[in-house]
């Protein structure tokens, strides 16, 4: 009956302590992916090394941005 228990005990021990490594890893996980994309600063441009997200786009900027490609012979006719 003391063997048992022993092993039990081990068996708790050796579980709670992948539990810490587990819930250790994945906050270090989740930290990093906030980390990864940051707030463009204002006329900067996002790039594949550089990317970044706006919070701010309205109707005026699509439209700004359409307009352009239009200018430049990008979009077709």
């Amino acid at each position: 009956m003391k063997k048992i228990l022993i092993q039990y005990l081990y068996i708790f021990v050796i579980s709670l302590i992948m539990l810490g490594v587990f819930t250790w890893a994945n906050a270090c996980e989740e930290e990093v992916k906030q980390q990864d994309i940051p707030v463009c600063e204002e006329l900067q441009v996002s790039t594949e090394e550089k990317p970044c997200k706006k919070d701010n786009v309205s109707m005026s900027t699509i439209v700004d941005a359409l307009e352009k490609l239009g200018e430049s012979g990008t979009l077709p006719k």
